[in-house]
């Protein structure tokens, strides 16, 4: 497995890449950069979103839950200062299927994606 971000040259835009082919801009909002892209910070959040809807959706296949959706929102807080950091991430996972969902298998399968940092 293997990501790249290049500098572009220009403000604080990045060309990512990975080593499947795919391709993608990161760069921050005026006035620092363009806003060509997801700035790198949403781009982490972004990506813990997938990371654990994946997860997610399989457990909840595994559970033999009727799922045919989900949408997984993350909001951070970060310091007001530099370096920024996270301070806090909060996930919301909204999920729809057809039939009945079994509450106590989805708030589980809820509560452990987030923390299988491994393949589900």
């Amino acid at each position: 497995m293997m990501a790249q971000a290049q500098w572009s040259g220009q403000g604080f835009r990045f060309e990512l890449s990975d080593d499947r082919g795919h391709a993608a801009t990161a760069d921050e909002g005026p006035p620092l950069g363009a806003g060509d892209g997801m700035s790198p910070a949403n781009l982490l959040l972004a990506a813990l979103c997938a990371c654990t809807g994946i997860t997610a959706i399989s457990l909840l296949r595994k559970m033999k839950q009727p799922l045919t959706g989900l949408t997984v929102t993350a909001e951070g807080d970060r310091q007001p200062e530099w370096p920024r950091a996270f301070t806090v991430i909060r996930l919301v996972y909204e999920i729809s299927g057809e039939g009945p969902f079994d509450e106590a298998l989805v708030r589980k399968a809820t509560r452990l994606a987030p923390n299988r940092l491994r393949r589900p």
